[in-house]
């Protein structure tokens, strides 16, 4: 009977297979590529539209749609992504994100993106017009958000003490402290 093997990812799966550790680095290269091209295909996808139907609604030839997406996020041109999407009935966001800032600008720029996408879903709210079931069912969604928030919230502080405990024990003993006061005990265990 064969061994049965488990991969952490297909880089790992194709390197096994090629017998060459050499091709996960390159898989994996190919995959944050792609990753443009990827939301594309599985947009299609999702609402079972074929590639002529899409390329008669963008007005193009259906071979263009089958180089986009066997191609990788740096061969698309912007255009093409945007009219793709448009095409599906999708909107697109672009995020820009600067590294280059201090790390608190950077939280603050994330934080700031959270709540817009949060008020999209007031904004849709607004669109059903009283449509309660629908409603009821945004406001249990930001009641999940809000606690998978502060769930995730509390994990990630947990992560960000042991770098702080490591490089300054005095300001992390101040900071347990505070968080302490501010998160209450039964979510800062999960």
């Amino acid at each position: 009977m064969a061994e049965q093997r488990r991969f952490k990812s297909v880089a790992d799966a194709a390197a096994f297979l090629a017998v060459d550790d050499s091709v996960k680095n390159l898989v994996e290269e190919e995959i944050d590529h792609s990753q443009i091209v990827n939301n594309l295909l599985r947009h299609r996808l999702r609402k079972g539209i074929s590639q002529k139907e899409l390329s008669k609604s963008m007005g193009c030839d259906s071979s263009k749609i089958s180089r986009m997406e066997a191609g990788n996020d740096l061969q698309l041109k912007v255009g093409d992504i945007m009219q793709y999407a448009s095409a599906l009935g999708i909107d697109m966001n672009v995020v820009f994100e600067d590294k280059t800032l201090p790390v608190a600008e950077q939280i603050k720029s994330h934080v700031f993106s959270i709540h817009e996408q949060l008020e999209q879903l007031v904004v849709i709210a607004q669109q059903v017009d009283g449509d309660k079931p629908i409603i009821d069912k945004i406001k249990v969604f930001y009641g999940e958000v809000l606690l998978n928030f502060l769930l995730r919230f509390t994990d990630s502080h947990k992560k960000l003490r042991i770098v702080s405990e490591h490089d300054n024990p005095e300001q992390h003993a101040q900071g347990k402290s505070i968080l302490e006061k501010e998160i209450p005990k039964e979510h800062s265990s999960c």
